[in-house]
């Protein structure tokens, strides 16, 4: 795909800019080698920060730090047992990665330091403007606005995929999946996180479709879809559960962020046994999964 060049979506026509302010490097050379050349799949390319998007405090990532140590939300949950397991099946050497349903981009600044090249990828424009205009520093990070049953990668393009808490999300989890195995290479990993029931549903157009996925269930899937599973890590116990029922009552009934000490009773989470914990004991709230494309 050319430098400047408009990349057509449902959504409309858009500068691909973002990639345009890397070619001098390459960067753009190997994101145009991927992006775009796969008929029929939607798929946008924002325009760099500095050119198109109004700055506000949500752009800047210092703010969005002070943010998340002051308030309790889902990035306070995770953090306690969730994001080892996902650093840990990351690894260092990530070539290129797609991470898929990036939202906040909370693992950006780690995949952009271990990666060639690394895609930011999401269905809600707004929202990965405002995470792009926090890392548009990152020379070797172009923001993709698609979905995840259409993703615009050419087949065996990418050595990584980071799909955190978005299947769930998706009517056709199953294909979803089918897709990132096709945008793999053979020998390719993919760290993926799914909800464990009991969890929500909701019926918003981007809510949760289920409640989420028993370890049998994700197994299947991904076998059905030509993975092989090498590890698994339950993670979020009861005391996140705890503090996640709280969080939402805060804010349902007072309409305002929970202040970041509710997010603390996850913590309590690393008093329970650890064996104990990977056995799915504890409620758990979240499963890791680190998988292959063979």
């Amino acid at each position: 795909m050319p430098g400047g060049a408009a990349v057509r979506s449902r959504s409309g026509s858009f500068s691909s800019g973002a990639l345009k302010q890397h070619r001098n490097s390459g960067w753009g050379v190997m994101a145009g080698a991927a992006v775009g050349e796969v008929s029929g799949r939607a798929a946008t390319a924002l325009p760099s920060s500095g050119r198109a998007l109004r700055l506000s405090l949500s752009h800047y990532y210092w703010i969005w730090w002070l943010y998340h140590l002051l308030i309790a939300d889902v990035v306070t949950e995770q953090r306690t047992t969730k994001y080892k397991f996902v650093y840990e099946f990351l690894g260092r050497d990530l070539g290129r990665i797609a991470d898929i349903g990036c939202g906040p981009g909370v693992f950006f600044q780690y995949v952009c330091r271990n990666a060639k090249f690394v895609f930011a990828a999401d269905v809600d424009r707004a929202s990965l403007s405002r995470t792009f205009a926090r890392h548009s520093r990152e020379k070797n990070l172009a923001p993709l606005v698609m979905r995840a049953n259409e993703i615009p990668l050419r087949d065996s393009s990418l050595d990584t995929v980071l799909f955190l808490e978005v299947l769930e999300h998706l009517e056709d989890d199953a294909g979803a999946l089918r897709n990132i195995a096709r945008i793999l290479r053979p020998g390719g990993k993919l760290v993926l996180s799914v909800p464990v029931p009991p969890g929500e549903i909701d019926a918003d157009e981007f809510g949760h479709k289920r409640e989420g996925d028993s370890l049998p269930e994700i197994l299947k899937l991904l076998e059905n879809a030509g993975f092989k599973v090498h590890r698994t890590a339950y993670a979020q116990f009861k005391f996140s559960r705890l503090a996640d029922r709280i969080i939402r009552a805060w804010r349902k009934s007072l309409h305002i962020q929970a202040p970041c000490f509710i997010g603390w009773i996850s913590y309590l989470d690393l008093v329970l046994d650890a064996k104990r914990r990977q056995n799915g004991d504890f409620e758990p709230l979240d499963l890791v999964v680190l998988a292959e494309k063979p």
